[in-house]
């Protein structure tokens, strides 16, 4: 299958890529040119349809980070590694002959140097080093490299920005391009397809939506759902079912006007997504995510994809639980505790959105939206089985006994 990728980078880093892939046929490559990575928001908003987008870095990936999530395809951008830092470092070295700390250079992340100096048992001294940040401006880039070599500190500037060596050359200041290696590239543009290939395949998936609601006056509503899910639909007893894709759906998601259609139902109207390979399969996901949110209080639907994964509540949020236990840590702790598989899953997610590991009854209540009672009910089982532990206790504010502080026992980033 022959992708069709969009990049978006220099004209230098677009004809790299153009010469690397010239006798592939696996993609077809269409390049947008910037100046500057400021202009990337802009160009972002004038590609043709393509089934992936790459960034040449991740400053102009950045700049266009808002309008790239208007669009339903992968978006990647070429992340700057130890590989691209000590390539380019001993093309300098070797050339010019000079100790690294007479060279600047700015970097994405400066672990990356850190990392080359360290493997190299820290024997050369750090360049200087300007970590590349959301708001820097070329002006401000050039800036830090010229006044480096004004003050005589140093002889050569190696930059990430093709805009900034255009001028710091026009000034004649020596400059070097940071070096993207060519099997990088190739792996990103790889990366690209490859995402590209399964949102394709996930989207040409069947999506089933339920809708319950006992209130006539509801089809207009749904002749309306139905019109933006490019949906067919029918009606039984009270509850609609709509049948259309995956991709379909995806790109409703991301609709305002679909969020403020659903966002005028009232609480008592449930509504659910399901997707698979066949109907049948994605009206059984749908069902589950029905009962799923039946037993909320929160408002708007779930969706549960093919790998039983639940996504939702949209569209407050795109939070994932995963409803279905195959860990075998796990799947003891279901079997003991009889908890259900998206209770473990949220379980997990507490934790890791949590700064610390200790946490009390109504930290959890909070998280779970659900009444304290029903969180130290929770606890009180895993503590049953030694998955919780009571490490100590916190006075609260107000009179009463002390709170109990607890921990997982119990490996939890699975």
């Amino acid at each position: 299958m022959r992708i069709k990728i969009a990049i978006i980078g220099s004209e230098h880093f677009c004809s790299h890529v153009l010469q690397l892939v010239k006798e592939n046929d696996d993609m077809a490559i269409e390049c947008h040119i910037y100046d500057e990575p400021q202009e990337a928001a802009a160009i972002i908003q004038t590609i043709k349809p393509c089934d992936a987008i790459v960034f040449s870095g991740s400053l102009p990936y950045l700049y266009a980070q808002k309008a790239v999530q208007q669009f339903a395809v992968p978006a990647i951008f070429l992340q700057q590694d130890e590989t691209a830092i000590s390539t380019t470092l001993l093309y300098v070295l070797a050339n010019e002959q000079l100790p690294c700390d007479r060279i600047s250079i700015d970097v994405t992340n400066r672990i990356y140097v850190d990392h080359v100096i360290e493997d190299v048992n820290g024997t050369i001294a750090l360049p200087f080093i300007h970590e590349l940040q959301e708001d820097d401006t070329i002006a401000t880039l050039v800036s830090f490299h010229s006044k480096l070599m004004d003050e005589g500190k140093t002889a050569i500037a190696i930059t990430s920005v093709h805009a900034v060596y255009e001028q710091l050359k026009a000034v004649g200041k020596k400059a070097c391009m940071m070096i993207d290696p060519g099997s990088s590239i190739v792996r990103s543009l790889y990366e690209a397809r490859q995402q590209a290939m399964l949102q394709q395949s996930t989207s040409a998936q069947i999506a089933v939506g339920i809708v319950t609601a006992q209130d006539p006056s509801m089809q207009d509503f749904i002749a309306t759902l139905a019109q933006q899910l490019h949906a067919h639909w029918h009606e039984s007893a009270g509850e609609y079912t709509l049948f259309t894709t995956m991709g379909n759906l995806e790109y409703s998601i991301r609709n305002p006007q679909f969020t403020a259609l659903v966002n005028q139902l009232p609480s008592t109207v449930k509504i659910a997504f399901g997707c698979g390979e066949s109907t049948m399969i994605a009206a059984d996901h749908a069902r589950l995510a029905l009962n799923f949110n039946r037993s909320t209080e929160l408002s708007g639907f779930y969706i549960l994809d093919a790998h039983k994964k639940l996504h939702g509540p949209f569209p407050q949020t795109e939070d994932v639980l995963d409803m279905k236990v195959d860990h075998p840590t796990l799947l003891s702790m279901a079997d003991k505790t009889k908890l259900g598989p998206a209770n473990i899953s949220k379980l997990l997610a507490f934790n890791k959105s949590r700064s610390t590991n200790q946490f009390t009854a109504n930290d959890l209540a909070i998280y779970l939206n659900v009444s304290r009672r029903t969180a130290e009910r929770t606890i009180k089982k895993l503590i049953e089985y030694d998955y919780i532990t009571i490490v100590g206790e916190e006075m609260t504010y107000k009179q009463g006994r002390p709170r109990a502080i607890y921990e997982f026992n119990f490996p939890t980033h699975m």
